[in-house]
């Protein structure tokens, strides 16, 4: 800081007290100011660097002065160097418990007090950088917090909009129940599902997955949502679109949209018919269907298909036959770190669980699964599972 800046307040009952130091600090370059500072000061004291006070005569005004300026400072740091000409060890402690930085004893020796008052202004001035500094970063801690709370009204909404456009309540259909597991490991994720009547014998139900967390994958659920035709009414009749095509629909709209970054998004689409018992399903990169029959060992449905919206291809269409007490389980990747019975981790320990429960009722069978699986371990991605039992 040049000497030529900084402002250095003079106190004393007195101009003669103290007008050899006055004399000296203006000839080394500095502005000074004088002040009797009985009463609270009237000038704003944070204008100046340094304040020296005159504590020789008497001691006892000097004290209060001293206490007074800063009781006044309260949290603001200005140095206070404080004159005495009594070298007793009390006075000098009584300057410190005034409030004084540090002390100066007369006769006053001219380079000791501007050695004194350099070091103090360097203080000064690296003390005002800091807070400086810490205001700014308060600033900016105060800016964060309002854009975290924006964020997080944003996600707060994002998840009532994603909720929303999930079943309300899954539909009663005859010989036919379903129960759902539906965990997201944040407040929104890339998995989706539906369960929907289309006539008096079909049933369409679906599990997506859209890789990654948060609002860019819960948008995409929500296009897969507005995307899946499962149903083409012309005037009084209909026609209930195959697996096959509504995958192909869903794959091209979605390369129609020319997303910079592939969305990635997984799904398996099923069509029930409870009057044949029989289910028709396509399955596009996504994990293959759990089957566990009444009677006989679960097993997975495996099934060719590729990935929604990478590129222009067909999904081919399996049909199973269900009976009475059969399940069917659909489900997204987050089975993955599932552990069960000491089996690998994954499918091996599904297939064992799901054939430790295959007798309990498909709501308790969705419900025990995840607590076997995964225990009370947190979950480090979406979680889904989708069950249907025939009944008889």
């Amino acid at each position: 800081m040049k000497a030529s800046a900084t402002r250095i307040l003079l106190g004393a009952d007195h101009p003669s007290a103290i007008e050899d130091l006055r004399v000296l600090l203006i000839e080394a370059g500095y502005q000074v100011d004088w002040q009797v500072l009985d009463g609270v000061p009237t000038e704003d004291l944070v204008s100046f660097q340094l304040i020296i006070l005159e504590g020789s005569q008497p001691a006892e005004s000097g004290l209060r002065r001293c206490h007074r300026i800063r009781a006044h400072l309260g949290d603001r740091f200005i140095p206070i160097l404080y004159v005495l000409r009594d070298v007793t060890t009390a006075a000098r402690q009584a300057c410190f418990e005034s409030g004084a930085d540090a002390y100066l004893l007369r006769p006053v020796a001219p380079g000791e007090m501007l050695a004194q008052v350099q070091a103090f202004l360097r203080i000064k001035d690296a003390h005002d950088r800091l807070a400086e500094k810490t205001g700014e970063i308060n600033r900016i801690n105060r800016r964060l917090q309002r854009a975290y709370q924006q964020i997080d009204q944003e996600l707060e909404l994002a998840r009532r909009i994603q909720m929303s456009f999930l079943p309300a309540e899954l539909p009663e259909v005859p010989r036919l129940r379903f129960a759902v597991h539906y965990m997201l490991c944040g407040r929104v994720g890339g998995d989706f599902y539906d369960v929907f009547r289309l006539d008096e014998n079909h049933v369409g139900f679906y599990v997506a997955d859209a890789m990654g967390h948060g609002v860019p994958a819960s948008l995409l659920t929500i296009f897969v949502k507005k995307g899946v035709r499962a149903k083409e009414v012309f005037g009084q009749q209909y026609r209930l679109v195959p697996p096959s095509e509504v995958l192909e629909r869903l794959n091209r709209d979605l390369i129609d949209q020319a997303l910079s970054d592939n969305p990635f998004i997984t799904m398996i689409y099923g069509l029930f018919n409870h009057k044949e018992g029989s289910l028709s399903f396509a399955r596009a990169g996504h994990p293959y269907p759990l089957y566990v029959p009444r009677q006989g060992d679960p097993c997975l449905w495996q099934q060719e298909g590729s990935l929604l919206g990478v590129f222009d291809t067909h999904y081919p269409v399996q049909k199973r036959e269900v009976r009475p007490g059969d399940k069917v389980l659909l489900y997204t990747d987050g089975m993955d770190g599932a552990q069960f019975g000491g089996r690998s981790p994954g499918t091996d320990s599904l297939l064992e669980c799901a054939a430790r429960h295959r007798a309990l009722p498909i709501r308790e069978f969705v419900d025990r699964l995840p607590r076997d699986l995964f225990g009370q371990t947190s979950q480090t991605d979406d979680l889904t599972l989708l069950g249907m039992e025939v009944c008889g």
